[in-house]
């Protein structure tokens, strides 16, 4: 039967932020040669004509610009105006070859959180150009963080068909969205179609960090779920892109993730922990490195640790709803002893999924096992908090109902609640003793004091007959 700890913080395994497009989109403001060291423009010369040496030199200008507005702080207001502005001048002064321009002065309205003016940007961009791949990679990712991934995918592709050659960040993003339909409908075709993405990707750029860290990934994914032989083939691309990326000076902080997951498969968490470590080294706030440093954390009882990770994990807005966080930030608290945080935690966790019973269950530990035996506790404040505890068993029974997913846990339940009831039991038993004890010892004093009472009568009435009989003989 699992321990509480092993109830309460779940698998170690990555966390899928599916609401958000993967690092492969591209919404960076280039420094001259195009976003992700693409060309300016699309090479199709046809569509788009060469730019002009004017041309280039008034988008200089404006990255220039730009640079210089981002220096004095966090683009907002008059700066996100200028900053715009200057790109889309470029466009308006010479057309489709500077498509790249007015690109730009969508991403910087992204920027600015004005994701309504981005949008109506890529998409004026989209009808003007059709070739301009980046355009439909971006507006892809807009929709992407709305939820709408058929619409994305849809983006994701027509920007591969744009220019096949050089939509990549396309094309990862077509993985991405097909890894997330693997994962969720164990889909075949979209695993196939999603590795193919991956490889031509690779093929056209072997240094594409992404395309290395979507391909171990959807590797994993399906090492994890069906067939363990492709977890060999996940190792072997960590090892290659961590070797590539070396060789240029680079680091990602989402395969050293994959390494450590792969570990865990091995059940080598001191190594793994290693690895999840080096992807924090590379990106503090890596959310799911933290997560899974966490998890292991608490196993290895170091609850500090964990506790620190998880509320760094915590603050990326797309965690907010993730029950296992939640439930093992309870974990954390409670082993060091932050009682009403661990409580916070884990009613928090219920909140948030009303129809999973581990919350329930980890507040009937909290207040049987922990808050119940300080020792600031006495026996009737004791059984007051465990039938608290109780309460919680009920409520778990009765969300876990039949479901045999449970069943060792409900056997559990049913084995704390018996004990509770017994010292329950135990606890009005021992307090009736305690009352006759008391009454009988009342008795007993007043039998004494009664006694003690007649004792100094009967010396009184001797020291009375003594004086009386003293005074007859004078």
């Amino acid at each position: 039967m699992r321990s509480p700890i092993e109830i309460a913080s779940i698998s170690i395994v990555a966390v899928a932020l599916t609401a958000c497009g993967p690092k492969g989109a591209e919404t960076k403001v280039p420094d001259g040669s195009g976003p992700g060291g693409q060309a300016s423009q699309p090479d199709d010369g046809a569509a788009i004509p060469e730019a002009s040496a004017a041309a280039k030199t008034d988008f200089a200008a404006a990255v220039k610009t730009y640079h210089a507005i981002k220096q004095g702080g966090p683009l907002s207001g008059d700066a996100c105006e200028r900053a715009a502005g200057a790109f889309h001048e470029v466009y308006q002064a010479h057309g489709a070859p500077m498509a790249i321009a007015e690109f730009n002065a969508g991403v910087v309205r992204e920027q600015c959180g004005q994701t309504d003016k981005a949008e109506a940007i890529y998409e004026q961009l989209i009808a003007a150009v059709p070739k301009f791949d980046l355009a439909y990679n971006n507006l892809g990712v807009i929709y992407w963080k709305k939820g709408q991934e058929a619409k994305a995918l849809e983006l994701f592709k027509r920007g591969v068909e744009a220019d096949k050659l050089t939509a990549q960040s396309a094309r990862n993003n077509v993985a991405g969205l097909l890894r997330n339909q693997y994962v969720g409908r164990a889909d075949g075709g979209a695993f196939t179609e999603a590795e193919r993405s991956l490889q031509t990707v690779l093929s056209i750029d072997s240094n594409n960090q992404t395309a290395y860290e979507n391909l171990a990934r959807i590797y994993y994914d399906r090492g994890r779920r069906r067939d363990k032989s492709y977890l060999v083939l996940a190792n072997l691309v960590v090892t290659q892109g961590l070797r590539v990326l070396k060789e240029r000076g680079r680091e990602s902080p989402d395969l050293y993730n994959i390494q450590g997951l792969l570990l865990l498969e091995r059940e080598d968490q001191v190594n793994a922990l290693r690895a999840f470590k080096e992807a924090t080294r590379i990106e503090p706030g890596h959310v799911e490195a933290n997560l899974n440093i966490a998890f292991i954390s608490i196993r290895f009882r170091d609850y500090a640790t964990a506790e620190k990770v998880l509320q760094l994990a915590l603050k990326d807005p797309r965690q907010a709803k993730n029950v296992e966080a939640h439930l093992a930030l309870g974990v954390a608290q409670r082993g060091l002893k932050k009682f009403k945080d661990a409580e916070s935690s884990y009613t928090l966790a219920l909140r948030l999924d009303a129809t999973d019973p581990r919350p329930l269950f980890n507040l009937g530990v909290l207040y049987q096992d922990h808050i119940s035996t300080q020792d600031s506790v006495d026996e009737k404040a004791n059984v007051k908090l465990i039938t608290v505890a109780k309460g919680h068993y009920d409520k778990f029974l009765a969300v876990a109902g039949a479901d045999k997913k449970w069943k060792h846990e409900v056997l559990l339940v049913k084995d704390r609640i018996a004990t509770i009831d017994e010292s329950i039991r135990f606890a009005g038993v021992a307090a009736d003793l305690r009352a006759k004890a008391a009454e009988l010892a009342a008795q007993a004093k007043a039998a004494e004091l009664a006694e003690q009472k007649r004792l100094l009568e009967l010396e009184r009435q001797a020291e009375d007959a003594e004086a009386k009989a003293a005074g007859t003989g004078q």
